[in-house]
């Protein structure tokens, strides 16, 4: 169909943001915990998918060792739309490039949507965004409503500039979304909301370089089950009514507070930086 339009998950998994590689993401340490985060949280979240996106690119540092890269292989070769691609560093220029490398010839269209590599969709993910397209406009597309899993237990939260957000825009002149961080890019255009419940989950672990808890918690009878992947679902604790009460009072003011000083100081740095001029 002439002019269609090519959907891509971008995945960041080790790959350097600077000059230098951080030597924490390079380690069989990380890699090993993150690859099998990877593999029982996100791949799984992404394959049960009611509509699949055209490709899944996952970007690795060119200095991931060989045994990883031959685990991934394996990964593929299930997931046929999942593609490794190894750089040195991730810029827009790089990640257009790999895009243009598999998009299909007549894709006038490119909408990007962001993953990281241990958090999770819900099965009609791209199937939402897909009802919600406008093909005639360059903006960002925000699945408002997700959950958080945290040492066994479920946050529900709204995020205005998620880490899940999606860029639609024409293939010619493309940036992607991977433009900015996500908290910026309101920078970068408009940003529509879209409604779906419990639209994506963000996993907080020991392993996490940046997350925290947020949100109000919840019981897990109130999920539905099938949007948990299967490395989650036994994993969420039952509580009573009295503990998720004291949760959402004492222990919302304390992730609210938490959240607020980070807040803050981000919108400090940010008003520092210029910004970009919007792009029609």
């Amino acid at each position: 169909m002439a002019g269609r339009t090519y959907h891509v998950i971008l995945t960041r998994f080790n790959v350097r943001r600077g000059a230098k590689a951080d030597p924490r993401v390079l380690s069989m340490e990380w890699l090993d915990a993150r690859m099998k985060l990877f593999e029982e949280i996100t791949v799984p979240s992404v394959a049960a998918q009611t509509q699949a996106p055209d490709a899944w690119l996952v970007f690795f540092d060119e200095d991931t060792p060989q045994s990883m890269k031959v685990r991934f292989e394996s990964l593929s070769a299930r997931v046929p739309i999942l593609r490794a691609e190894y750089c040195r560093g991730l810029d827009v220029k790089v990640c257009v490039e790999r895009i243009r490398k598999w998009a299909a010839p007549d894709a006038e269209r490119l909408v990007t949507t962001r993953l990281d590599n241990d958090d999770a969709l819900n099965p009609r993910f791209i199937e939402r965004v897909h009802e919600v397209l406008d093909t005639d406009a360059r903006e960002f597309i925000n699945p408002t409503h997700g959950l958080i899993f945290a040492a066994g237990s479920l946050y529900r939260k709204r995020d205005y500039s998620s880490p899940f957000i999606s860029l639609s825009e024409p293939m010619e002149g493309c940036r992607t979304v991977l433009v900015d961080e996500h908290q910026r890019l309101s920078r970068h255009g408009r940003i529509r909301q879209f409604d779906l419940k419990d639209a994506w989950i963000q996993v907080v672990h020991g392993g996490n370089l940046a997350n925290q808890v947020r949100g109000l918690r919840v019981s897990p009878v109130h999920v539905e089950l099938g949007i948990l992947p299967p490395g989650l679902r036994g994993s969420v604790e039952h509580l009573s009514f009295a503990e998720l009460a004291l949760d959402n009072s004492f222990g919302a003011v304390r992730r609210y507070t938490a959240s607020l000083r980070r807040r803050v100081k981000r919108m400090w740095f940010d008003h520092k930086v210029p910004r970009a001029p919007a792009r029609k």
